[in-house]
């Protein structure tokens, strides 16, 4: 895996590799760096493979840092210092990270674990001589924790060599070239981080680290993408759609000439208004993918004679596409047999991005990535992603939603139940359920339910909230009710409070997060139509 970022850092040596917008380093400046690094780390961690916590702001350490990390034979633990302290603490608990590489003094109490500092190290140095772990392909990269149904987000543990798959099968099937420009514009909690880093470094490219200040303003991004000459950028959909809003209003037209989307259904029409207010050639690639799987499963090209056609945007908006080199998607119905034409099914996937499992979870693991005996061939292992997909005439295959209560916003997998279970233990909440619904212009969002015997506010329990959860896992509205209504089952009434909730939509003022968001703090979610 290592080896996607050591050619490059050879053949463009001199090359710009990243930037943050407060220094640059080329590829060997960045190689260097990588060494000083790998020899702190190698100080407390001489032998692999272990699990080390990265909590790094958005800067060019925090590139040089999973380089290292991998470099020296272990794998990385996303602890962003944007998440809030209870989560953090919960996933370096989960992993049992070994180390944690910083640029700041820890949290109280989120780890035991020795730290480097890098921000108290001498970069600049020039490091000794050294060698990149022996390869080890079935050696984990990194572990990104997912939201969990049961209030416990679940640590994908996924190998290197899926890593390294996905990227050379992105990049055999695009036009990737080493002029290029792209963004770091997602948290490293989030997978779609993994591809805009490996992505960018193994091309020869120029990665631009967006500061958190500037990923949470579509109009400072806009002006990001304009000024550094940014050409490729991989975004969530409603993401694009703030940002289609923003650059009619832009010192220039971007450069962008491939955009590559991921985490939620494509807005056709903030592509097609894109389109009209920036000139010049670019391409627009859809993606399913799953954190289970390495980022991504399947891409397609949206052609122009779509984009042009104007009117609903068909089928092609729901295609998942083609699977990648290496990858199987297989849409089985109940009896685990393909789906006819026009049935509807659950995707599975096979292939070389299936991850090695859950961290401390064999019960959901064997639930999960299952072997499956298929007509033709030897059973395979296939990660059961919880995805419907439905096979059209054509015998393509178009997202249909989910099998379960997990819902996607902005990008983000969110099981509802762990979010419900975060309100449920706050002071004075009695009971709570929470339902997707949207605000009145039509963006998706989470709106809570809750009783309380005490006189707490809305406000207040939104207060609390933002405490314990992640930004994107706060919903946006918070409504007090006497009691939660039931169905004639005793169970929680879903479905009269979805409805309510699309009443009270039409009327309430909106509470939205700032537009932009899910740039700042995000995590892995599902591509294209869904994630798991």
């Amino acid at each position: 895996m290592f080896h996607l970022f050591s050619r490059q850092a050879v053949a463009a040596a001199d090359r710009v590799a990243v930037t943050d917008g407060n220094q640059s380093l080329t590829y060997a400046a960045l190689a260097r760096r990588v060494g000083v690094l790998v020899a702190a780390i190698r100080e407390t961690c001489p032998t692999g493979p272990v699990r080390i916590g990265l909590h790094l702001g958005r800067t060019v350490d925090l590139v040089a840092a999973v380089l290292a990390v991998t470099a020296a034979g272990h794998a990385y633990v996303p602890l962003d210092p944007a998440y809030p302290l209870p989560r953090l603490r919960f996933v370096a608990e989960d992993s049992g990270v070994s180390l944690v590489v910083s640029d700041r003094d820890l949290p109280e109490g989120l780890t035991s674990a020795p730290t480097v500092r890098v921000d108290r190290l001498d970069l600049s140095a020039t490091p000794a001589p050294w060698e990149p772990a022996p390869a080890d392909d079935e050696a984990p990269a990194y572990v990104i924790h997912t939201s969990g149904s049961t209030g416990r987000p679940k640590g994908v543990e996924v190998r290197r060599r899926s890593v390294a798959a996905m990227v050379e099968a992105v990049r055999a099937r695009h036009d990737f070239r080493g002029d290029d420009v792209w963004t770091l514009f997602h948290s490293y909690s989030f997978d779609f981080s993994v591809w805009e880093m490996w992505g960018a470094l193994a091309t020869g490219a120029t990665l631009v680290v967006v500061p958190s200040e500037v990923a949470v303003s579509p109009r400072a991004t806009v002006e990001l993408l304009v000024r550094e000459g940014v050409t490729v950028m991989s975004v969530v959909p409603s993401v694009f759609r703030y940002l289609t809003a923003a650059v009619r209003r832009a010192p220039g037209p971007p450069a962008l000439r491939r955009v590559i989307f991921g985490g939620e259904s494509i807005d056709v029409d903030s592509i097609r208004a894109w389109r009209k207010a920036v000139p010049g050639p670019c391409e627009f690639v859809n993606t399913y993918g799953i954190t289970e799987t390495t980022v991504f499963v399947t891409t397609r090209v949206l052609t122009d004679a779509e984009l042009d056609a104007g009117g609903p945007a068909g089928e092609f908006a729901t295609d998942l596409g083609v699977p990648l080199d290496g990858w199987e998607l297989r849409v089985l119905d109940e009896r685990g047999t393909d789906v006819a034409r026009g049935g509807t099914g659950e995707i599975w996937v096979a292939g070389d991005g299936v991850a090695k499992g859950y961290v401390n979870m064999p019960d959901t693991t064997a639930e999960r990535f299952r072997e499956l005996p298929l007509p033709g061939g030897p059973a395979r292992l296939f990660y059961r992603s919880g995805d419907l997909a439905t096979r059209t005439a054509s015998d393509t295959y178009c997202y249909a939603g989910r099998a379960d209560d997990q819902v996607k916003i902005n990008g983000f997998r969110i099981e509802l139940g762990e979010v419900e279970a975060h309100l449920r233990r706050l002071p004075d909440v009695a009971d709570a359920a929470v339902v997707k619904g949207r605000n009145r212009i039509g963006d998706p969002v989470l709106t809570a339910y809750y009783t309380s015997e005490a006189e707490l506010s809305a406000d207040d329990l939104g207060r609390r909230a933002r405490t314990s959860l992640p930004a994107h896992m706060v919903p946006t509205r918070f409504v007090r009710l006497p009691r939660l209504p039931l169905n004639p089952s005793g169970k929680t009434d879903r479905r009269a409070l979805a409805e309510r909730d699309t009443a009270d939509a039409t009327t309430a003022p909106d509470a939205t997060a700032a537009p932009g968001a899910p740039g700042a703090t995000t995590e892995p979610g599902p591509h294209l139509a869904a994630r798991p």
